[in-house]
């Protein structure tokens, strides 16, 4: 295996989709070395160990779609139907992948029975997704009701990635996604 130098960030850019289609359980960090092509030890580097790389992969997915979510929320320049568009492409990069579909639900569902050690992580990213939603139905809507539609649409969204994956087929997310645009319009 060649020695490559290769940072933290780039390490965790080459995990995430592993992790992402295979699961924690199905990685042995001997196997996410390969794929990164580092030796094993290069992890412990930046990893005391697995459970820690597992955190900071989900800590940086979360980083990653609140940063995006947020940034087209809060842009002024942009009309609700352009950013629904924009919160659409993003949906669509994050989980239209039917062999992957959400890392915070995937391992939300793989290691909550066994351990919470990740519970807080999913927990964050789930509180920002809502909240960034909640944002957009604000206008339209009570706080409580827009909460409440908030939370509905995560939970109507996880369900269309979930069925995309045991069906392959897009289909659920798409409904998903538009009944989600349909009730930030209030159509």
């Amino acid at each position: 295996m060649p020695k490559v130098k290769t940072s933290k960030e780039e390490v965790l850019k080459k995990v995430i989709p592993i992790l992402r289609e295979r699961g924690i359980s199905k990685s042995s960090m001997s196997e996410l070395a390969k794929a990164c092509e580092i030796q094993k030890s290069h992890f412990y580097y930046y990893f005391n160990n697995k459970e820690q790389l597992i955190k900071e992969v989900l800590a940086t997915v979360n980083s990653y779609f609140r940063h995006n979510l947020f940034k087209v929320i809060e842009n002024g320049n942009l009309t609700i139907e352009q950013k629904l568009k924009k919160i659409h492409e993003l949906i669509d990069k994050m989980f239209k992948n039917a062999h992957s579909g959400c890392i915070m639900a995937n391992t939300a569902l793989e290691t909550a029975h066994l351990d919470p050690i990740y519970k807080d992580e999913i927990k964050y990213f789930f509180e920002d997704f809502i909240s960034g939603l909640q944002v957009l139905l604000e206008p339209n809507y009570s706080k409580q009701e827009s909460l409440a539609l908030a939370e509905q649409m995560v939970q109507d969204l996880e369900g269309g990635i979930l069925l995309m994956r045991i069906y392959n087929d897009h289909k659920y997310i798409n409904n998903a996604v538009s009944r989600m645009e349909k009730i930030i319009m209030k159509l």
